[in-house]
């Protein structure tokens, strides 16, 4: 990894012993949720209310344990989750933008790479529920396809969807539902419900695995699909607040949220509370929020699928057994990105963090979020198309039709944006923003001819350092 210029960080906790219950990790991803849409990140409209709906539950994760307010992800769903899987930047699986079942020029996440349920130790279970979205267009059998593809990535259980709920009439309430087991004489059925509503049918298909898994160790990763397109009117009994348009796409996709908040309270009451102190629950969200859902301070041309901060800084939070007594409702500024979710599970569950990596541990921040800072540089990419990671040649001036990247230090954030032709770089767009003054990215550093303030040069040369070498 490029972790050579990582700080050095604080000791990490004790873990269990050998007379003691080994922990679980609950992994909680909300789909198109920025931090603008969750409450306890405090953002607020021009007429001073919260742009947030209620979500007291997700709130109460904050509450109880720590809020990253500098966490970042990748412009959209499938480059960041298979970040957050592998511990390594979309340059180095493939996987650079949304993975379109309809499009042959692009594949889904090798089962060879190292994914997080390869990290575990033995005598751990796992399963994944809900939305998984890395798997390739199945015109071609190999190791990107096929229903049963988060078991060969490594999990044992996957109960969801392939992808994205699309379709004809009322996807939420009518989807294809993929169950596949590893080991299994027929490891993968898929069946079609109708009238079972997603986000809770993803609810009861993590408690069920939880509850199946009885005593052994676990990590469970829970991809909710809410508040994802397509837009609807959510289950009554979900959404308790009053004052929403339930007929504009903006009504719908706050009671969205609400609903999901609500599921992720079931979730967690439905845990056994034994079973639950031992547990490190993380919650966070993909990407941000979709452009027709932002309000302002808020830009909708900077948001979702874009590598502004409305679509990379997202809602990371942290409760449970990992969290210190002390620093339960606190708060860390530290840089972070999904890419260091892998390295924190690996330490929580005693395994050391695989070489390789792009991402370090979590774990010193939830000790002191206060003290520990983290890294230096925290980075963000979107390309197309995707690209087989085997064939290195795929991935250049001659391939890339588009690349995004993003990154930033503790207070500047520099972006480029190519365009590529068969004779190289087509276009190309540098902007320096001081996120720490200019959070929305107003204002460009920038002079005329492209160069930096003066004061700024050491700083912004090596984040140019850090997209050149991600940009090989």
């Amino acid at each position: 990894m490029i972790g050579g210029l990582l700080l050095a960080l604080l000791p990490l906790q004790a873990g269990p012993t050998e007379s003691t219950p080994r922990e679980n990790v609950l992994i909680v991803i909300a789909d198109d949720l920025g931090v603008d849409r969750v409450r306890a990140y405090g953002y607020e409209g021009p007429d001073g209310k919260p742009l947030a709906p209620r979500t007291p539950n997700i709130d109460r994760i904050a509450a109880e344990g720590v809020l990253f307010r500098n966490a970042w992800a990748h412009p959209a769903c499938s480059q960041a989750r298979a970040a957050a899987l592998t511990g390594r930047y979309p340059n180095r699986t493939g996987i650079g933008r949304f993975i379109k079942k309809t499009e042959v020029d692009t594949v889904g996440l090798s089962d060879e790479e190292l994914c997080l349920p390869d990290v575990l130790p033995s005598g751990y279970r796992s399963a994944i529920l809900g939305k998984w979205h890395l798997v390739g267009p199945q015109r071609k059998a190999g190791p990107t396809t096929g229903d049963d593809h988060p078991v060969r990535c490594g999990f044992e259980r996957f109960l969801g969807t392939e992808g994205n709920l699309n379709g004809p009439g009322e996807p939420y309430l009518s989807w294809e539902y993929i169950q596949a087991r590893r080991g299994a004489p027929e490891a993968t059925r898929v069946q079609k419900l109708n009238g079972v509503y997603a986000t809770t049918r993803t609810t009861d298909d993590a408690l069920g695995v939880i509850e199946e898994f009885g005593e052994d160790p676990w990590v469970v990763w829970v991809a909710y699909h809410a508040p994802h397109s397509p837009w609807h009117r959510p289950p009554p009994d979900l959404v308790t607040s009053e004052g929403y348009d339930l007929s504009t796409t903006l009504g719908q996709g706050l009671a969205m949220i609400e609903a999901l908040d609500a599921e992720i309270g079931r979730l967690l009451a439905g845990v056994e509370p034994e079973v639950l102190a031992r547990t490190t629950v993380i919650f966070f969200g993909d990407n941000g929020t979709q452009k027709r859902l932002v309000e302002p301070p808020f830009d909708p041309e900077r948001a979702k699928a874009t590598v502004y901060q409305g679509g990379v800084n997202v809602p990371f939070l942290v409760s449970g057994a990992r969290v210190a007594e002390e620093a339960r409702g606190d708060e860390s500024h530290a840089l972070i990105d999904l890419c260091d979710l892998l390295p924190t599970v690996a330490e929580i569950v005693g395994e050391d963090v695989p070489d390789g990596l792009d991402g370090a541990s979590l774990l010193p921040a939830l000790a002191a979020p206060q003290v520990a800072k983290g890294r230096p540089w925290i980075y963000a990419e979107r390309f197309r198309p995707n690209f087989a990671p085997e064939d290195d040649k795929t991935f250049g001036a001659q391939r890339v039709i588009a690349h995004d990247q993003t990154a930033r230090s503790e207070r500047l954030k520099l972006v480029r944006r190519r365009e590529f032709g068969r004779d190289g770089v087509k276009s190309e767009v540098l902007e320096l923003y001081d996120v720490q003054a200019d959070f929305f990215e107003r204002r460009d550093l920038l002079d005329a001819e492209g160069l930096p303030p003066a004061e700024r040069k050491s700083e912004f040369d090596a984040l140019l350092a850090v997209l050149d070498e991600m940009a090989r």
